[in-house]
């Protein structure tokens, strides 16, 4: 009988060399999924189908990589493995440095497309998948083929097959967790995207060269020997525990495969409910999504890793397979409805944070990851008992866990294309919840009582699957059950600023805000619930309240944070159009860049104007605009408008049309995706979509925010616009709210045109202004150089806005104060315009 080999053996030194390697593989694969992200997203857009189908075709490659792996691994042995593991991650690195020449070349293909398809969805997304496909195809396909390659080499025997198995690629899945968190938090932010990219490559192209540079001595008798292993290396399947406590079957290998396609269709479905939902209560930044992301990934990788062992050691690995999957959809539900109730709770956590990001950020990552571990830890059950109950014989290993990780990314990709493009539009994330819960439990339970009953299983399981089976559906049934008007104004946003907020969240207990806090939260809710869309591009609610003199007045808001409204928003909404619609000469085409209410837009119809577009990437605006028609010139209706659902970058940079004006006011930079519409590259495409004469509005606020950032905008707006000016939107003074006005030719306001437009302004019921002149009281500074003197600016590659606005996001009065005083100090207005109000 052999002996364990010391820990100098060469065997376990290779073994940990892989682990090691295979680590790092997972970290930067979700680096490589986040920066290709980024960069496609500059082509095609960000809008949901663009994002789906880069997301399809990531997950989709790394499925037929392993399939393709799985067809071909048993022709190699020992250190061929390991060469040709080397091989595939040195040709992902080295792909990567060709993938944004390869996007640049298909700029003006995508162009083509979108100018002549953009009407007809179906057809032009799919051109839009295909394109992601011959881009990013090779490299995901390398990758997916990984994973049966070492498996099929770190295996060592059947009767440590779900450990092994379970190491392995639990290790690679905390390596994409710390990618995750390194990406979201640090390596962008410092490095910029480029160099974050070339820091993946560098890392796969080392892994590469050492693999491959491996001396033949470096493997004892042809294969690695993990730790504790020294077994034959011929094995079969009667070597192990056989499912349900006999001989192994075709049902119960095929029941076992069925289960780990719908673990992975429910693992996706919830991630991308779940991380919708958390959006709302802790706020929809990219350091939240990033915490999210990165607790969610590491409770599969513990459920691999123990259940790798648990496996080795169970004599019923099907049932122990069955049961994870009913614990972990059962867990998944308490945890919804939890989440869904949590407000008040993570308010009050922000609340007492709040000054300290550093803390918050780690405090909000310990409190997600102690609520969903249980249903990621048995999500995460399913590969290595998987594994365990298909793999019929050593030699097959690579070919079996090939074969089973390409059935579970099947379900992977439908379940992600499922929840955002099916169960949130059509039936809400509840009762989306609801169905894929249902999904998960009764395939487990179906699954767990044809094994059974074939192999006369005992009277406890069958109680323990009726058991099961009622609870769950009664479960179903009642929740998860949310309070949808808590829900509408998202708490993580400036609540303890509101009437009363701060009271509440000092005076109520940390448990009290967990179990009760929807209840205490909805006897404070003001106003009526009108409008409820949850949809693939956002979460959109109108809220209708009685106004001073009893008229009605509605509040929009999307993701729980304000942005428009029936009076409170008018000045800002009413002056972003004809601000620059009075200097115009003889505007045409009109892009208005963010529906909201749709006032602004309307606002602009009050002018000769051909064509209005309107781009907004979230298709539920659309409809809630329609709660503010009595004071949006019924925008939609007008037959110049053009509603467009689409990522405004992609837009500006792919349509041939050419604007008069383009008003820009997205909502605040610190949500996820909006700090993208504030960088250099995004006003530089702006402003060759303008015409020779053509003018450029970007709305930006001061409140939470400070000197340092707001400057790093202003900066960045004059490079591209050296002819600029800053305006307040509040006639009395300094405001919350600023307008960014660019012009793209020298002159810069032509007062004389302005004079010959003033009637145009005289039609709506939102302005009262009796000549253009009184608009110089509103100009801050004419010399924005000289305003936010030199220093960084904000770019694609370099989104410092991205991850400076969120760490603002519960600054008060002070710090909006200090930022008012450095533009009253600095404010700059020539004598010339000056002069104009006094003619």
């Amino acid at each position: 009988m052999k002996t364990k080999p010391p820990p100098s053996h060469p065997g376990q030194r290779l073994a940990g060399f892989v682990l090691l390697c295979f680590f790092l593989s997972g970290l930067t694969g979700l680096v490589y999924q986040i920066i290709w992200m980024r960069l496609l997203s500059r082509v095609i857009g960000g809008a949901p189908f663009a994002v789906s189908a880069i997301l399809t075709v990531f997950m989709g490659g790394l499925g037929l990589g392993s399939y393709i792996a799985s067809r071909q691994v048993d022709r190699f042995q020992g250190l061929q493995l390991v060469r040709v593991y080397g091989l595939l991650e040195l040709t992902i690195g080295l792909y990567a440095l060709f993938v944004p020449l390869l996007l640049m070349l298909s700029k003006g293909l995508y162009g083509l497309l979108y100018n002549n398809l953009y009407e007809y969805t179906l057809l032009y997304n799919l051109f839009l998948f295909v394109g992601a496909a011959l881009v990013l195809g090779l490299p995901t396909v390398c990758m997916g083929a990984t994973l049966p390659i070492l498996c099929k080499f770190y295996v060592g025997s059947l009767s440590h097959l779900g450990a092994h198995a379970g190491r392995l690629y639990g290790l690679n899945t905390l390596g994409a967790a710390l990618g995750a968190l390194l990406c979201g938090f640090w390596m962008i932010h410092v490095f910029g995207v480029w160099g974050t990219m070339l820091t993946a490559v560098v890392l796969n192209c080392a892994i590469g060269v050492a693999c491959l540079a491996l001396a033949p001595d470096a493997v004892a008798g042809g294969r690695a020997r993990p730790p504790a292993t020294a077994q034959p290396q011929r094995q079969t399947a009667t070597d192990m525990p056989t499912a349900a406590g006999g001989a192994r079957s075709s049902v119960a290998v095929a029941g076992a495969l069925l289960i780990f396609m719908i673990s992975g269709f429910c693992a996706m479905a919830y991630e991308v409910l779940w991380t919708k939902l958390l959006g709302l209560i802790v706020g929809p930044t990219t350091y939240s999504f990033t915490v999210v992301l990165v607790t969610f990934i590491v409770g599969l990788a513990l459920g691999n890793m123990v259940f790798g062992r648990w496996a080795d050691r169970s004599r019923d690995a099907m049932t122990l397979l069955v049961g994870s999957q009913i614990v972990a959809a059962l867990c998944a539900l308490g945890i919804s409805q939890l989440f869904g109730d949590s407000q008040l709770f993570f308010a009050k956590l922000i609340y007492a944070f709040s000054d300290q990001f550093g803390l918050l950020s780690l405090t909000k990552g310990l409190v997600l990851f102690g609520f969903m571990v249980l249903p990621t830890f048995f999500l995460g059950a399913t590969f290595p008992l998987v594994a365990k109950i298909y793999t019929r014989s050593l030699d097959q290993v690579g070919r079996s866990i090939g074969v089973a990780y390409t059935i579970n990314t099947i379900g992977c990709v439908l379940g992600s294309f499922s929840a955002g493009f099916l169960l949130i539009p059509l039936v809400g994330k509840e009762n989306g919840l609801r169905l894929v819960v249902a999904l998960q439990l009764l395939t487990s339970l179906a699954v767990g009582a044809v094994v059974f009953y074939r192999h006369r299983t005992s009277m406890i399981r069958w109680a323990g699957l009726a058991a099961a089976l009622v609870a769950g559906v009664g479960l179903c049934i009642a929740y998860p059950d949310w309070n949808r008007h808590v829900l509408s104004t998202g708490k993580y946003h400036r609540f303890d600023e509101t009437a009363g907020g701060a009271e509440i969240l000092q005076n109520t207990g940390w448990l009290r805000a967990l179990f009760s806090g929807a209840q205490i939260l909805s006897a404070t809710e003001r106003g009526e619930l009108v409008y409820y869309g949850d949809g693939i591009g956002g979460f959109t609610t109108v809220l209708k309240y009685p106004g001073p003199f009893g008229e009605a007045e509605f509040s929009m808001a999307n993701s729980g944070k304000m942005d428009a409204s029936s009076r409170g928003d008018m000045k800002t909404q009413t002056l972003l159009a004809h601000f620059p619609m009075l200097f115009a000469r003889s505007p045409e085409k009109v892009m208005v860049l963010g529906l909201a209410s749709g006032v602004t837009g309307g606002e602009v119809l009050h002018y000769p104007v051909a064509q209005l577009d309107v781009i907004d990437i979230n298709d539920r605006v659309f409809e809630a605009s329609r709660f503010f028609e009595p004071w949006n010139n019924n925008v939609l209706d007008d037959a110049r408008t053009r509603a467009i659902v689409q990522d405004a970058m992609a837009h500006l940079a792919l349509t041939r049309t050419r604007y008069d004006v383009i008003i820009s006011e997205p909502s605040n930079p610190w949500m996820a995706g909006m700090a993208a519409l504030f960088t250099r590259d995004f006003f530089q495409v702006a402003k060759n979509r303008l015409t020779d004469q053509g003018i450029y509005v970007q709305w930006f606020h001061c409140y939470q925010m400070d000197w340092p950032t707001f400057a790093l905008i202003g900066r960045t707006f004059a490079e591209v616009f050296p002819n600029s000016l800053l305006v307040s939107c509040e006639p009395g003074g300094l405001s919350r709210d600023f307008l960014f006005v660019g012009f793209k030719a020298e002159a810069g306001l032509n007062w004389a045109q302005a004079k010959e437009n003033i009637d145009y302004a005289h039609r709506s019921r939102h302005i009262d202004l009796a000549y253009p002149e009184l608009l110089t009281r509103l100009i801050v500074s004419e010399d924005l150089g000289r305003l936010f003197e030199p220093g960084p600016v904000n770019t694609e590659d370099q989104p410092v806005l991205e991850y400076a606005a969120p760490k603002l996001m519960h600054h008060g009065e002070e710090t909006q104060q200090t930022l008012l005083r450095q533009l009253a100090d600095r404010a700059w207005v020539s004598d010339a315009t000056r002069s104009e109000v006094q003619r």
